[in-house]
């Protein structure tokens, strides 16, 4: 089949799924202008079935519909656009690395990585129930991925920068990567942290003021402070 009809097919079922969302949602007129940009792209794609090249007028229609399910609480992630026009351009969509510090982001990253490449597989197939299923699968997908996506921004990424905590008094410093706080008084490290990946800044600050040192730690510091008495 040619990829110019195949894509005009994708985006009629898709235009029909956004179109049974619409009614009693409150963003029903965003899906409704999704659904109805859909059925134009759809349209105009079937027509140009003998062209390699995707007509102005589709590729303008399915950026209205991205835009909109981009702008819209919709519950249409403005991916699942993509897949009507990946058949046009070439591009398949794909999931971005979101590179979780917290172990369990990790999981969850990886179960939906593994399901978007088995429902990957099976969205080209003829029979329209199961495409349809697909499509329907990929939106919750996306949406899944989406909040994983937001819940990573909020707890951290592995390869986040360290933020440093400096107290207008005191000596103690801090420095905080996800999952871990290092407390420092002057120049020793004072206490090596596990912390929440959820951890707020309000709690840093109070475990950079409540923060006990270790023995080790405390005995360290001691003969430092001594070797300075000393010194002086």
């Amino acid at each position: 089949m040619n990829a110019h009809v195949t894509a005009a097919a994708r985006a009629q079922l898709l235009a029909a799924i956004v179109r049974d969302r619409a009614q009693g949602h409150p963003e029903a007129t965003a899906l409704r202008t999704i659904a109805t940009n859909l059925t134009r792209a759809a349209g105009i794609l079937r027509k140009a079935a003998d062209s390699d090249r995707v007509p102005e007028e589709a590729d303008q229609a399915l950026w209205r519909a991205r835009m909109t399910a981009a702008r819209a609480e919709t519950g249409i992630p403005a991916a699942v656009i993509d897949y009507v026009s990946a058949l046009a351009i070439g591009y398949a969509p794909d999931l971005p690395d979101l590179l979780p510090a917290d172990p369990e982001h990790v999981r969850r990253e990886n179960e939906l990585r593994a399901r978007f490449l088995d429902l990957s597989r099976h969205l080209d197939c003829r029979d329209e129930e199961v495409a349809n299923a697909v499509l329907v699968a990929l939106i919750r997908l996306h949406s899944d991925y989406d909040r994983l996506a937001d819940d990573v921004a909020l707890h951290g990424r592995a390869d986040q920068l360290p933020t440093t905590y400096r107290p207008n008094e005191g000596t103690r410093t801090a420095v905080h990567l996800p999952g871990h706080l290092t407390v420092f008084d002057g120049g020793l490290i004072l206490a090596e942290l596990a912390v929440p990946f959820a951890i707020t800044p309000g709690g840093i600050w109070q475990l950079i003021k409540t923060a006990q040192p270790t023995r080790d730690t405390a005995a360290a510091f001691t003969d430092g402070l001594s070797a300075e008495l000393a010194a002086a």
